[in-house]
């Protein structure tokens, strides 16, 4: 499939007006591209054969854990390490799972239901309804992922996980926000936020030959919807900000680096959780070396998609946030393939 213009390029070139809303070009092709694209349509038996298994490969990329060349760790034996790596690929599903269901699925809701001026365009409508699809077999994607690694693995009990971490910075937000269009405008920018930053976690394991292929799979199919995601999102919240009023566009751009900061930030005590389970000995070792030096406090490491968010809006000097050069191995946000 061809790519789709650079949205700067059909902006100068005209390819739509203000009566046509600031960006119904590029959704009309994003909306009128799903039945194409979308896994749901084009690859919903993928799952349901039994793809290779080979029980030496491991089930998560060891070049992408913090504590990979701890001595703590590297003392540890191949068993409990192997435990480890498939403990950090369930978990991975888990909160893949959980993003969608309590941050992405909410903001969605919100579009649906007309909370934002201009949430009630047709265009914008399709393209998030096809959205809440794919979100849903992404869900099912992942589950199949869990139950299945489980079953190989012969995992028969998970210990219980912390609260995702994005979610909770959420919550503490909505508590200190008395108005409920305040609530509503956090909830949408933590759901853009997710839509363009969760590309970078996706690529570090689609891209990865040496796991499971089964992993590449589900990641690969789930990396290709969230990258024209990413495209819709960006203009959906760019249609909803030009009908804002100057204090939900102030609350936006007040969430928008509080939202960032949450996604970057690596769940230590999830790491901790895995390394005690399969009982490594020196977890509280590890996790505290990782914190003390700020390696691997660092989740999400490529926020193109979320940069090129801020700057469609031109609100990129209000926004205090570092934002990273982008890594080489970036999918990229906004080139629908």
């Amino acid at each position: 499939m061809r790519e789709e213009p650079d949205l700067v390029t059909t902006w100068a070139a005209g390819g739509w007006t203000e009566e046509d809303g600031v960006g119904s070009a590029t959704l009309r092709r994003l909306v009128a591209a799903w039945p194409r694209r979308a896994a749901v349509t084009t690859s919903p038996g993928a799952l349901d054969t039994s793809a290779a298994y080979d029980p030496a490969l491991p089930d998560y990329p060891l070049e992408i854990v913090p504590f990979a060349g701890h001595p703590r760790f590297l003392a540890a034996t191949p068993e409990q390490r192997g435990q480890v790596l498939t403990g950090l690929w369930i978990g991975y599903n888990e909160r893949v799972i959980a993003t969608e269901h309590l941050i992405a699925e909410p903001a969605f809701d919100l579009v649906m239901r007309g909370v934002f001026p201009g949430s009630d365009d047709p265009l914008v409508r399709q393209g998030v309804q096809q959205s809440v699809v794919d979100e849903s077999f992404h869900t099912y994607m992942h589950m199949l992922a869990i139950d299945r690694t489980r079953e190989l693995r012969r995992v028969r009990s998970r210990p219980r996980q912390p609260q995702l971490v994005t979610y909770r910075r959420l919550r503490a937000l909505l508590a200190d926000m008395p108005e409920q269009w305040e609530r509503d405008v956090a909830v949408l920018v933590w759901g853009a936020v997710a839509e363009t930053c969760i590309n970078s976690l996706l690529a570090l394991l689609a891209r990865d030959g040496s796991i499971q292929p089964m992993h590449s799979l589900i990641t690969t199919l789930h990396l290709r919807d969230e990258t024209a995601h990413g495209s819709l999102v960006i203009e959906v919240v760019r249609e909803l900000y030009a009908r804002m009023n100057a204090e939900q566009r102030r609350t936006l751009v007040r969430c928008l680096p509080l939202a960032l900061d949450a996604f970057a930030e690596q769940d230590l005590s999830t790491l901790r959780l895995e390394l005690v389970t399969a009982g490594v000995e020196g977890a509280d070792e590890i996790v505290g070396d990782l914190r003390a030096t700020g390696s691997g406090r660092r989740l999400v490491r490529d926020f193109s998609g979320a940069q090129r968010l801020v700057e469609r809006l031109d609100v990129a000097d209000a926004v205090d946030f570092d934002f990273p050069e982008r890594p080489e191995w970036s999918p990229g946000v906004g080139r629908h393939r």
